[in-house]
């Protein structure tokens, strides 16, 4: 009876040792919000210069959802990616009124666990900080294929942002289309993003 009391009491404890390192690991995943087709479709791009026009679409990491008020940190439209600090370069972006800033780093964002304030740039009145070329470049955050028209997240690539009022986050763009199988022939262009994003609320720069 000895010996099946002490066995018994060994595998509570191991019981036990699991259920607190499974619950560690769901608070880890936590961390990592996705949010599913931010619609950034209202737009139109100038064949010439490749310039897009059109609505965008205004995202705050505090709230975790897009905004129509002034506090946001990165707004959307088409592929251009603006942030709300520095200057504008086209009439019909929406006001600056933060201090939000980005760069581009490489690799997994699990791995990525500070944030080199030294590359964080804003927006200019020539151009984004993010570059915008409807990815043809590839130095985005996209690339995009000749063949079959369509843009695709150029994987390792995520973007650490500074916030509007100085808080920080990091995103990886996972997709650009509402459909699993875009035609851009049919007049899918996209501008549905899907991304995952860590978003840091006290100001430290470790995520």
């Amino acid at each position: 009876m000895q010996k099946l009391n002490f066995l018994l009491s060994v595998f509570i404890l191991l019981f036990a040792s699991c259920e607190k390192s499974s619950n560690n690991d769901i608070i880890i995943d936590e961390d990592v919000i996705t949010f599913v087709e931010l619609n950034a479709s209202q737009y139109d791009v100038n064949i010439l210069d490749s310039l897009v026009t059109g609505k965008f679409e205004k995202f705050s990491f505090s709230e975790g959802d897009t905004v129509s008020h002034d506090n946001w940190d990165v707004a959307f439209s088409g592929t251009t990616i603006i942030v709300n600090g520095g200057d504008s370069y086209n009439v019909n972006q929406p006001e600056r009124i933060g201090n939000a800033a980005v760069y581009i780093d490489i690799g997994v964002m699990s791995d990525i666990k500070t944030v080199d304030v030294g590359r964080l740039t804003q927006d200019n009145e020539l151009d984004p900080a993010i570059i915008d070329d409807l990815g043809i470049s590839g130095q985005g955050w996209a690339s995009y294929n000749h063949e079959s028209h369509i843009l695709s997240p150029i994987a390792g690539k995520i973007l650490v942002f500074r916030t509007h009022d100085n808080k920080y986050a990091k995103m990886e763009i996972l997709y650009y289309y509402d459909s699993e199988d875009p035609q851009p022939s049919q007049g899918d262009y996209g501008g549905f993003y899907t991304f995952n994003y860590v978003y840091q609320s006290n100001g430290s720069i470790n995520f």
